[in-house]
C-alpha cells in the first residue's frame, strides 16, 4: 500500500494546479555574485582605512618563541587577520590567540616558501585585546600581520547539544559520516550512525521534543561501513542499506538491506536479490532508468585478484525485487566513494567518483557517460588524494558547482607523520610497520614517558619490545591494534605507559637489528630513540614521547596537506576556483558538507578536519560572502577542545525545524559523535519545504528540485540529495533555503524527477510548507 508522509506544516501554502515540466535552469544568471576577487590578495576591500598593522619588521616564531603584541579591537567584534608568512621547511602551522582564547586554530602553511593566509577571528569585546601568534613543525617568519573590522557577514554559533537531548555515544571508528532523513515517517530528520567494527550501525530517532533514542540496529559488531537511506517499495517509509566489507578482499560480503515495516527493521537482501559479494563501501539509492522507483548503486574497494565489476548495479522491479545489472564504463570506475548530483541541469542523476575523480553523466536508461576529458580541468584528470565532496551553487547562478576535500587515508598517514607539541611537551609518532628503521633525537630534562602504543596486527607474532640504553633493557607495553586473540601474552597484563629515567636508559647500543623500539639517554639531557622492523610486520607502529623539550629527525616528514578544490560550473565545463574564491591553502581534510548557516542566502562549507595525529583542531567554516569569495573561521562553536578523536564526516540539516540549520558531526577513532545546534540570534529571514511524495504517481523526494523566487526578484534553487558525502547519503527533503531580509516568496515550484510539478504563490517567510498543500 502506498502512503504518503504525514508531517505537520507551521503554515499552509495557495498553488497552482499539478503540472508535469522541466525546471531545469530555473535560476537566471542576474542572481550571480559580483566583485569576484581574493581577499587575501586585496586587503582592506571592506575598510580600508580601519586596517591595523601589528607589526613593523620580520619575526621568527620558533618552538620557545611566540610573538605577543596588542590590539585596539574598534568598529566589529568581527575582524579578518591576513598574515603574509614564510617557512624554510616542507610544512607549517600557526595559531592566533586572544589572551587564553583560541581565535585562529591551526591555519595551514603547506610548503616551503612565502604564503599569505587569511581568517575571520572574533574578539567577542571591543578594546585593547592581547594577541599571541604560536607555530607547530616548523619555524615561522611573520613578515606582516593585519587586522580589519568585518562589518557585513554575520557570524554564525553553535553549541554542543548531545548531551542535552540525549545523544551520548560510545568511542568509535567512524566510516564516512551518517545518513540523515525521515525515518520513522513523522515529520523530522532521524539519523543512521556509520561506526566501522566495534559498535554496529546505530538508528538515531528524533523524538520531536528536543530528545533523541539511540538504538543499534545489528546485535553484533560486524565491519560496517556506509549506509543509504530511501523508501525501495515505494511504501511510504525509508529503508536502509548498509555496506559490509570483505576482510581486505580476502572475503567479500553482500550488502545488507534493511527493510523498514513500520518501523521494525528486518534483513530483506536474499528476499531483495542484493546477493553479490563485494568489499562494501558506499551504496546509494538512484532512479537510473527513470521509472519512478529506486534502484541501487553499489561503490566499492577494490578485490584484488578479481577482474570482474568493481561497481554493482541493481533494477528495481517494482515489486520488492532487484535485477543486477552491468553497465559499461562506470562499473569499473576507480574510487569507492561518490556524489549523487546532477551537474549537467537535465534533470537526470548524475555520478562524481573518487578519488581520482571521474565524472559520470547519466542518460537515465541504465547508461553513463564518461564526461571527465571534457569537464574536469585537465591538471584534476587522474589525481588522486580525495576524501569528500559536496554539490554547492556558490554563486547562485543555478549551475551545479563542486567542493572536493583533499586527504590521506590512515594507510597514507602511517607513513613518517610526526607531531610535536612544545606547550605539551610531547612527540607523536606513526610511521608504518614495513621494514626499515627510523629514528630521532630529542632533548629532556629529565624522565621521559612512553604511552600510546598501536601496533595494528599484520599476520606477525613475534613481539615488539621496549629496549633501554646500551644494555638493551628489555621491557614490554601494553599496545592497541589487536584482537583479544591477537594480543601477545606477554603483553596482557602489562601497562599501556612506561616512565623512562635517564639512569634508566644510559646509553646507544651499537647493534639494533632485534624488532622493537630502542630509546637511549646519551648525556646532558640527550636523547635518542629508533623503531627497527626486519621485516613487513605491522599496519601502523604509533607512540608518544612525553616530557621532551625539542626534536629533530633527517628523514622527510609526511606532508599532510593536500587541497581542496573548488570547481565552478560553466555550463559545459568546470573549471578551478579555488585560489579566486580563496578556498584556504593545504589540509588533510576528510569530509564537508553544505547549507546556509546564517540565512542571508548564499551556501556556505563546513569542512572536516583531521588535526594532528593526537590532537583533534577546529574544523574548518566557510562563509559566502556573496561577493565571489569564501571567508574563513575556526571559532564558530562547533568543535570539543578537549575531543580526543579527528575531523571526519558530518551533514548539515535543520534538526529541530526552527529555521537555522543545525549538525551532526562524527569525530573519527577515538572520539564520539556530536550534535550542534544553530544558535545565531540575528541570522536572516528563511523557509522550508518538506517535499514530500509527488501528487499524482507517488515518486518518492529523490532528485527533487525546488526553486523559489523572493518578491525583489531574487531566485534560488535547491536538490533534495545529501549535503555532501563520502560512503553514506542522505534523504534531506525538508528542503531550507535562508533568505536574507526577504519577508514574502512570490513563487515556489517542486519539480519531481518524473517531471511532476506543483506550484506556490505568495508564501510567507519563516515558515515550513508541504508539498500536499500545494494540491
Amino acid at each position: 500500500m502506498n502512503m504518503k508522509r504525514k508531517v505537520s506544516a507551521m503554515r499552509y501554502a495557495i498553488a497552482s494546479a499539478v503540472v508535469f515540466g522541466s525546471l531545469a535552469g530555473c535560476v537566471s544568471n542576474d542572481n550571480g555574485v559580483s566583485n569576484a576577487h581574493n581577499p587575501a590578495s586585496n586587503l582592506g576591500h571592506n575598510q580600508l582605512a580601519q586596517a591595523v598593522s601589528l607589526i613593523n619588521k620580520p619575526v621568527v616564531l620558533t618552538n620557545d618563541k611566540t610573538y605577543q603584541t596588542t590590539h585596539s579591537v574598534a568598529g566589529s567584534v568581527i575582524q579578518r587577520l591576513t598574515m603574509d608568512v614564510s617557512i624554510e621547511k616542507s610544512y607549517a602551522n600557526i595559531s592566533v590567540y586572544s589572551g587564553d582564547r583560541l581565535i585562529a586554530d591551526n591555519l595551514n602553511i603547506p610548503a616551503k616558501g612565502k604564503h599569505t593566509l587569511d581568517v575571520l577571528v572574533d574578539f567577542k569585546s571591543l578594546g585593547e585585546q592581547p594577541l599571541k601568534f604560536v607555530r607547530r613543525s616548523a619555524d615561522i617568519t611573520l613578515h606582516s600581520i593585519k587586522l580589519e573590522p568585518v562589518h557585513d557577514l554575520l557570524v554564525p554559533a553553535f553549541n554542543n547539544i548531545s548531551k542535552q537531548v540525549g545523544f551520548e555515544t560510545e568511542i568509535t571508528y567512524k566510516y564516512g559520516g551518517p545518513s540523515i532523513g525521515d525515518i520513522d515517517n513523522d515529520g523530522d530528520y532521524d539519523f543512521v550512525l556509520n561506526n566501522h567494527n566495534h559498535v554496529p550501525t546505530q538508528l538515531v530517532t528524533n523524538n520531536g521534543d528536543g530528545s533523541v533514542e539511540i538504538e543499534r540496529l545489528f546485535g553484533w559488531a560486524l565491519d560496517f561501513h556506509g549506509s543509504s537511506v530511501g523508501d525501495y517499495d515505494n511504501d511510504g517509509d525509508l529503508d536502509i542499506m548498509v555496506a559490509q566489507g570483505g576482510a581486505n578482499g580476502t572475503n567479500p560480503t553482500s550488502y545488507i538491506l534493511l527493510k523498514n515495516t513500520q518501523g521494525k527493521f528486518t534483513n530483506a537482501s536474499a528476499e531483495a536479490g542484493i546477493l553479490t559479494p563485494a568489499r562494501g563501501r558506499s551504496p546509494r539509492w538512484i532512479d537510473l532508468d527513470l521509472d519512478g522507483d529506486l534502484d541501487v548503486a553499489l561503490f566499492n574497494a577494490k578485490t584484488p585478484k578479481y577482474d570482474g565489476p568493481r561497481q554493482l548495479f541493481y533494477k528495481n522491479n517494482g515489486d520488492g525485487t532487484f535485477t543486477q545489472k552491468q553497465i559499461a564504463g562506470i562499473e569499473h570506475a576507480a574510487g569507492e566513494r561518490l556524489l549523487v548530483t546532477d551537474f549537467n541541469q537535465d534533470n537526470i542523476d548524475d555520478i562524481i567518483v573518487f578519488s581520482p575523480i571521474t565524472l559520470w553523466q547519466g542518460n537515465g536508461d541504465f547508461t553513463f557517460t564518461d564526461v571527465t576529458a571534457d569537464k574536469l580541468p585537465k591538471q584534476l584528470q587522474g589525481r588522486s588524494g580525495f576524501n569528500a565532496a559536496a554539490d554547492i551553487d556558490v554563486n547562485n547562478d543555478g549551475l551545479t558547482d563542486l567542493y572536493i576535500a583533499g586527504s590521506r587515508t590512515h594507510y597514507q598517514l602511517s607513513r613518517k607523520s610526526i607531531d610535536f607539541n612544545p606547550e605539551l611537551k610531547r612527540l607523536d609518532i606513526r610511521d608504518d610497520g614495513e621494514k626499515g628503521e627510523t629514528a630521532v633525537e630529542f632533548t629532556a630534562d629529565g624522565a621521559i614517558n612512553l604511552s600510546h602504543m598501536e601496533l595494528t596486527y599484520r599476520q606477525y607474532n613475534d613481539g615488539f619490545a621496549i629496549f633501554l640504553g646500551e644494555n638493551k633493557t628489555r621491557k614490554i607495553v601494553k599496545a592497541k591494534g589487536f584482537q583479544p586473540s591477537q594480543l601477545p601474552e606477554e603483553m596482557k597484563t602489562t601497562a599501556s605507559e612506561l616512565d623512562i629515567a635517564p639512569s634508566d636508559a644510559q646509553g646507544w647500543p651499537e647493534e639494533r637489528k632485534v624488532n622493537g623500539l630502542y630509546i637511549g639517554h646519551i648525556g646532558n639531557g640527550q636523547w635518542r630513540a629508533e623503531w627497527v622492523r626486519d621485516r613487513n610486520i605491522y599496519w601502523t607502529v604509533t607512540f608518544s614521547l612525553t616530557g621532551l623539550n625539542d626534536v629533530s629527525y633527517d628523514w622527510a616528514p609526511n606532508n599532510r596537506n593536500v587541497q581542496d578544490i573548488l570547481l565552478i560550473n560553466q555550463g559545459d565545463k568546470f573549471i578551478d576556483g579555488t585560489k579566486q574564491w580563496n578556498i584556504p591553502l593545504g589540509g588533510n581534510n576528510w569530509g564537508v558538507t553544505r547549507a546556509d548557516f546564517n540565512n542571508d542566502g548564499w551556501q556556505d562549507l563546513f569542512v572536516y578536519r583531521y588535526g594532528y595525529l593526537k590532537e583533534r583542531v577546529a574544523d574548518l567554516m566557510l562563509l559566502n560572502t556573496g561577493k565571489g569569495y569564501f571567508e574563513t573561521l575556526t571559532s564558530h562553536g562547533a568543535a570539543e577542545a578537549t575531543d580526543p578523536g579527528h575531523g571526519d564526516m558530518g551533514q548539515a540539516f535543520d534538526f529541530d525545524k526552527d529555521g537555522l540549520i543545525d549538525m551532526l558531526n562524527g569525530s573519527e577513532e577515538e572520539g564520539p559523535w556530536y550534535l550542534y545546534q544553530n544558535k545565531t540570534s540575528t541570522a536572516g529571514n528563511y523557509i522550508l519545504f518538506d517535499v514530500g511524495y509527488s501528487p499524482k504517481e507517488n515518486i518518492d523526494p529523490y532528485s527533487a528540485v525546488i526553486c523559489i523566487k523572493t518578491a525583489t526578484g531574487k531566485t534560488y534553487q535547491q536538490r533534495v540529495g545529501s549535503a555532501g558525502a563520502v560512503h553514506s547519503q542522505s534523504l534531506l527533503d525538508i528542503v531550507h533555503f535562508g533568505l536574507a531580509q526577504a519577508e514574502t516568496i512570490k513563487e515556489a515550484t517542486i519539480r519531481w524527477r518524473n517531471g511532476e510539478t506543483v506550484r506556490f504563490t505568495n508564501l510567507k517567510a519563516n515558515a515550513l510548507y508541504k508539498s500536499e498543500d500545494a494540491h
